[in-house]
């Protein structure tokens, strides 16, 4: 059995992730005319067979990252949301539950490169023991 879910917009640099149990994509919105161009990024939740826009990023944010091209970098876990720009060192966190926007602390790293991006993967770490 096959299920096609077509996406909300036409996006760039979409990405799937799992946050406890739920399918959350993140994306860049293209504008019209220009779909290579961001004019924001959304995230979206599955919820059957339709995609439910959770949050857009505020413009203030949008614009903190400086110049934005099509390519940008998000991972996440539990419920919090990471974005990046390749333009940026600035790391934004998207809180789902409380659906709040915000910057990460001041980050120790510092840009040598203009295609210098956060690489990695989230995991919670746990230790189980059974008797």
């Amino acid at each position: 059995m096959r299920t096609y879910i077509p996406v909300p917009f036409s996006l760039t640099c979409g990405r799937l992730m799992n946050l406890k149990d739920k399918l959350v994509m993140v994306g860049g919105i293209g504008k019209h005319e220009r779909s290579d161009i961001i004019k924001g990024i959304g995230i979206w939740t599955l919820n059957g067979t339709e995609w439910l826009e959770v949050s857009r990023m505020p413009h203030k944010f949008f614009q903190g990252f400086g110049e934005f091209d099509d390519v940008f970098a998000s991972s996440g876990t539990a419920d919090v949301i990471y974005i990046q720009s390749y333009g940026s060192p600035a790391l934004l966190m998207f809180d789902m539950n409380h659906r709040q926007w915000k910057w990460s602390q001041k980050c120790p790293v510092s840009k040598k490169f203009p295609l210098q991006l956060f690489t990695g993967f989230c995991f919670e770490p746990r230790l189980e023991v059974l008797p």
